[in-house]
């Protein structure tokens, strides 16, 4: 009888063991599937594929801003040169690092004597050989009337019409030893050609100098000009713009974290550069900011400063705002239809930091734009986006 007892606990004991086994990967599997249910929130089937967040485009204005870097420029520059030699004898007070002049004023004097003589003997040279001239006809007219009179050769006449033709060249020639004398004089009184800043100078009173040195750089105050590269994008946008005929289109220069200067200018679009900049491939527009070198912007306004150039435009298409991180390569975005990774090309017009302004030839109201960054994206990958109740949560 205990044997038999014995018997029966050996064979139960297995069969204890498996239904507690049994028990354990029940509950274990239960709890498993509590947190990848196969249906969602709503008691709908749930997709297959990582959990993605998405976030909406909202409709933006239609006017923007493209913006480009470029570096401010004067007018004109223009380096200044010795034309003649000689000792600086007057230095214009205003002709000094910062200086500003107007047009035609005198900026310094070389010693004219030497060429005041070179002048005088160029015009006594002149009155010679026009003396010269006037009795070379006389005695052509002479010759002419004796060949017919038969008194004289016509070797002395065609003698006579030689002279005559050296008397007229040798008038040539002291007129333009005249002209070239008289130029070297004014050469002796340098004027400003333009209305003048002074960005560097180097001439002072008893100076000797020499044909070909530099004696200073000028800037023409009138305007500055400001040249930026823009892509075929931005190009083609600021090229409606001006083709629209609406007036000078606005332009805006303001500073950037390269920049030595801190005002800001207001100007407008003169014109795109013929050629593209081979460097960029990018375009290159052109844009004026008269006031840019006025009084009331010095220390504030550096010629050769890095500036950003600002345009308003308008846009023919929609304009959407989304977050800047959903934007793929610069080119496009990915929007979950249907629990389905679709793509959408667009066009970025602006950056705006942490948003972008875009343009898609598919309308994107009501489109869930892919906000995560997936190892793996591509056309048709299934997702799951994260219920409202878990994005409000978050």
């Amino acid at each position: 009888m205990r044997s038999i007892m014995k018997l029966e606990k050996k064979t139960l004991l297995p069969l204890v063991v498996g239904a507690s086994v049994f028990t354990l990967g029940f509950f274990a599997m239960s709890a498993a599937g509590a947190g990848t249910s196969p249906t969602d929130g709503s008691g709908q089937p749930r997709a297959a594929g990582p959990i993605v967040e998405t976030a909406a485009a909202t409709l933006a204005e239609r006017s923007y801003q493209i913006e480009a870097p470029g570096r401010l420029q004067a007018w004109e520059e223009l380096t200044l040169v010795a034309e003649v030699s000689g000792k600086i004898i007057y230095v214009n007070p205003k002709f000094t690092l910062g200086g500003r002049l107007q047009k035609g004023d005198v900026l310094f004097r070389i010693n004219p004597a030497d060429y005041v003589a070179e002048r005088s003997r160029a015009e006594a040279a002149v009155e010679s050989a026009e003396a010269t001239l006037v009795q070379a006809k006389h005695a052509n007219r002479r010759q002419q009337d004796l060949v017919k009179q038969g008194v004289v050769s016509e070797a002395a006449k065609d003698t006579a019409i030689a002279n005559l033709a050296i008397a007229e060249a040798g008038v040539s020639q002291a007129k333009s030893q005249l002209q070239r004398a008289t130029e070297n004089f004014a050469r002796t009184t340098i004027v400003a050609p333009f209305p003048t800043l002074v960005a560097q100078e180097t001439a002072s009173v008893d100076t000797y100098v020499a044909p070909g040195q530099a004696l200073a750089t000028l800037l023409d105050t009138r305007a500055g000009t400001l040249v930026a590269g823009l892509s075929p994008e931005k190009a083609a946008a600021v090229s409606r713009m001006l083709k629209a005929g609406s007036g000078r289109l606005k332009a805006v220069a303001k500073t950037n974290s390269g920049s030595v200067g801190s005002g800001v200018l207001t100007g407008y679009i003169e014109r795109f550069a013929p050629k593209v900049d081979e460097a960029s491939r990018s375009a290159l527009v052109v844009a004026v900011f008269p006031d840019a070198f006025d009084p009331a912007n010095d220390g504030r306004i550096f010629a050769n400063d890095f500036m950003t150039l600002e345009i308003t435009v308008q846009s023919t298409d929609t304009v959407w705002q989304i977050p800047s991180g959903t934007v793929r390569k610069g080119q496009f975005i990915w929007v979950v239809d249907n629990n389905t990774l679709q793509r959408r090309d667009v066009t970025v017009v602006r950056n705006l930091g942490d948003t972008a302004l875009v343009t898609s030839s598919i309308p994107l109201e009501g489109a869930q734009i892919l906000m995560t960054l997936l190892s793996e994206e591509s056309e048709g990958l299934k997702v799951r986006t994260l219920p409202s109740s878990m994005l409000a949560a978050r």
